[in-house]
Parts: C-alpha cells; sequence; structure tokens
C-alpha cells in the first residue's frame, strides 16, 4: 500500500508536465480545437481557455476581417477573447427575471450575488438559471497526446491511475448555469456609449478601397456579449484499451483495482487514500507547506494543479473522477456584433454565431442620430427625477410604439418629443 501512494504522489506531482510533454504544438492546437468543435455544437461560441471573468456587457473590439475571422474560428474552432475596450454595466436584469430570487441591477447584478453571497460565504449558484449540455466522448493517448483537448486536470489522472497506454472516455458537463440579457437592453447600453465615445471610435471607421487594387473596403466591430453559459463540476469517465506492456518493472505497481467487492473494508481505504492524496496535490502551494509523510519516508508537497479532482469509482480497466472548480467558469458565450460606421456611429447589430458559422445575416439599417435638440434638453434632465423614466417607458408604449429612449433622445423623432414635453412636463400636474 504504501508503495501505490508514493507512486501516487509521484504521478499527481508530475502530471501536469507528463500529458503535454510528447505534444508538438500542432497537437496542442488541435486539442484546443477538439474542446471547442464539442462546445459549438451546442450552439455556443467556446471560451478557451475557462474563465470566469466574462459576463453580458462586456464589449471587445473586432479588428480582423469578417472573412478572417471566419477562418481563423474554423481552424482553431474558438476566437481568443483580446481587445476588451469596455464593460457595461446596463439595467434590465431586475425587469429580465421579474420574480426570479437574488437578481437586481446595481452592484448586486448577476453573476455578483452568486459569486460572492457573503463576507464567509462559499459562491452559491443555487438560484441561477440551469442550463444542460450532452456528454462529450473523447480518446486519449500517452504517445500522441489527448485526441480531445479538455481543460480540466482529471484526464492526465485518471489516464495515469488506469496505468493504460490509451483509453476512451466520456466527460460530462454538470452544475452549468446560465444568465443574459436581451438584445434589445444591449442595443439601448451599447449605442449610448458608441455616442458617448464617438471620438474613439472614430479612428476605427471603414478604409475606402483603393482604386487601383481589388480590394474591399476594411470594418472594425464591437463583440457585445449577452449571454455567458458557465460549468461548476466536470464528470470523467475513462475506459482503458489495454495495458501498458512491461508494466511490473522497476517497482511500478500493478493498476489499481480499487473496487474490490470481496474486500470492501480495503476498497474504502484506498479509496481514502488516493482522495487524501488528489486533494493534497490540489492545495494551493504556500512556503509553509509541509512535505507528506508516507510512512517510510517524507516526500515534498506536490505542485498544485488546480481545481478539486476526487475519485468517483475505480476498476482495473475504468477510473471516473469527479473535479470541482472554486467557482463557476465561463466555456461559451453568444453576442452580437455592431459595425463601426463613419463618425464612430455604430450600425445594427448582427448575431455574432450567424457571422462565424457562415449564415450570411442580413444587416438593420442604421440609426441616425440627429443629436439633441431643444426638447430634448428638456426631456433629459426631467426624467432623472422622481419616477419620470418610468412614466416616459408607459407613455412611449401607448403613444409612439416600442422605441428605446435613447433612441427617442436624439432619433428622428422630434414631433413625440414635442408631445412628451406637452403633455408631460408642461401640462398641469
Amino acid at each position: 500500500m504504501i508503495s501505490r501512494i508514493r507512486f501516487l504522489l509521484l504521478v499527481v506531482s508530475v502530471l501536469s508536465g507528463c500529458a503535454t510533454q510528447k505534444m508538438s504544438g500542432d497537437q496542442l492546437a488541435r486539442v484546443a480545437k477538439d474542446w471547442s468543435l464539442s462546445i459549438r455544437a451546442s450552439q455556443v461560441i467556446p471560451v478557451y481557455p475557462l474563465t470566469e471573468d466574462l459576463q453580458p456587457g462586456d464589449v471587445f473590439l473586432v479588428q480582423t476581417p469578417v472573412e478572417e475571422q471566419v477562418k481563423m474560428y474554423l481552424a482553431k474552432g474558438f476566437l481568443p477573447l483580446e481587445n476588451l475596450v469596455t464593460r457595461l454595466s446596463p439595467s434590465g436584469y431586475g425587469r429580465f427575471y421579474r420574480g426570479w430570487p437574488l437578481v437586481a441591477d446595481g452592484d448586486n447584478a448577476p453573476p455578483r450575488a452568486w459569486q460572492f453571497p457573503g463576507p464567509d460565504a462559499d459562491s452559491n449558484f443555487s438560484g441561477a438559471p440551469i442550463a444542460a449540455f450532452p456528454t462529450y466522448n473523447f480518446s486519449v493517448s500517452r504517445s500522441g497526446g489527448l485526441n480531445m483537448a479538455i481543460p480540466v486536470q482529471s484526464v492526465p489522472v485518471g489516464l495515469n491511475l488506469l496505468d493504460g497506454a490509451s483509453a476512451n472516455g466520456t466527460i460530462t458537463l454538470k452544475d452549468a448555469f446560465t444568465y443574459a440579457l436581451p438584445a434589445r437592453t444591449m442595443f439601448d447600453a451599447i449605442h449610448q456609449w458608441c455616442r458617448d465615445n464617438a471620438d474613439y471610435l472614430s479612428q476605427y471607421e471603414p478604409t475606402e478601397p483603393k482604386a487601383d487594387k481589388k480590394s474591399v473596403a476594411n470594418k472594425f466591430y464591437l463583440r457585445v456579449i449577452n449571454r455567458v453559459y458557465l460549468v461548476k463540476t466536470v464528470d470523467v469517465s475513462l475506459f482503458s484499451n489495454h495495458a501498458f506492456g512491461g508494466g511490473g518493472s522497476a517497482g511500478v505497481p500493478q493498476p489499481l483495482q480499487l473496487l474490490n467487492i470481496a474486500n470492501a473494508t480495503e476498497a474504502a481505504r484506498q479509496f481514502s487514500a488516493v482522495n487524501e492524496i488528489l486533494s493534497n496535490a490540489m492545495a494551493p502551494a504556500t512556503k509553509s507547506a509541509a512535505p507528506v509523510a508516507t510512512g517510510e519516508e517524507t516526500v515534498p508537497h506536490p505542485l498544485a494543479v488546480g481545481g478539486t479532482v476526487k475519485l468517483a469509482m475505480a476498476t482495473s480497466r475504468s477510473v471516473s473522477l469527479v473535479e470541482t472548480f472554486r467557482r463557476p467558469l465561463v466555456i461559451g458565450y453568444l453576442a452580437s456584433d455592431y459595425a463601426i460606421e463613419a463618425r464612430g456611429k455604430c450600425a445594427a447589430p448582427v448575431s455574432t454565431m450567424s457571422v462565424l458559422e457562415r449564415h450570411n445575416p442580413a444587416a438593420g439599417k442604421t440609426i441616425e442620430y440627429l443629436g439633441c435638440d431643444e426638447n430634448c434638453q428638456r426631456i433629459r434632465p426631467w426624467i432623472k427625477q422622481g419616477t419620470n423614466l418610468q412614466k416616459l417607458g408607459s407613455w412611449l408604449e401607448t403613444k409612439g410604439g416600442a422605441i428605446a429612449i435613447a433612441d427617442f433622445l436624439t432619433g428622428d423623432y422630434a414631433g413625440l418629443r414635442q408631445r412628451v414635453v406637452s403633455d408631460l412636463i408642461e401640462a398641469p400636474q
């Protein structure tokens, strides 16, 4: 038993390197693509690597032409999240999730109430909207690296526990959540931001094609996230294809048979020993971290590899592990793209997924903003007082139809603005 524990300590301490040492740059790129292709099959734009810090309202400047984006997306399976220009904080969660517990606007807007429910409390996403993903299949081998790139630690741990040359497996994304804001809310927020930052955006207005070349106008885009998908727990099951040849040489133990029905006490003891080793290895490393005693000798504390991995079941041919992140991580998103037009104006939105999947979505008409006229200058300070904003919204629904406040104030609605001043501001109270 002691030799097995020592062997597992060695495995866990080097697992983060052993799984990729033999992998070339092309193999690593394939790893990322295969993972992303699986997420894309669920109609979600993949995030790679996984991250917690992505939420609706994040705005990215896309400086790559659409055709190049499509090529990159098809080649890599995902798009790098770079050039974050702003994080919008639009109101609307309270209305969109009306009646939903712990959902509000302001500082407690999602995901804050779930991430940090209290000063001494851990994250609690039990009140967040639930999502579900299918089970994905993959294969893994020591010689060729991962044919399916899973950005979790359970796969190399499981392969080493099996002591196998190759294995097939499944991955199940559990405790999945999602939250969003409607595209209409995002439209209002991003267009207001575009008007406030027109000078900044004007440097990215379209370039005209040259007369002597067959070139096209080069456009820049703002990519606005409106929905994200998060995962807290990952279940990984591995099934060995065949054992390592000569596995008993140099004192290396044979594959562990933890599920020993004939000796339940021994099976439970080995489960506890393995999970304790994994727990110690996943613990954050500190300068004062004590060495781990095996009974015969002292072994240095392994380096932390992230996450919390626990062994759920194991036989000589299969192993199942459960990996839990400290807080849910974003694995994918949905977004809209806004082309930057002349003078820093933002065009009508198109679905990012439709663009990347080459669905050739039809572009809407760009709204022409005329500036803030005399009536607009009277209405703006008025709607900041008391419940006047709600009054204006109700008035517009009955008199002018579904018009966003931002569009109403500076768009081609001069007649409506005059009526608002007359009916709501100047009318006797």
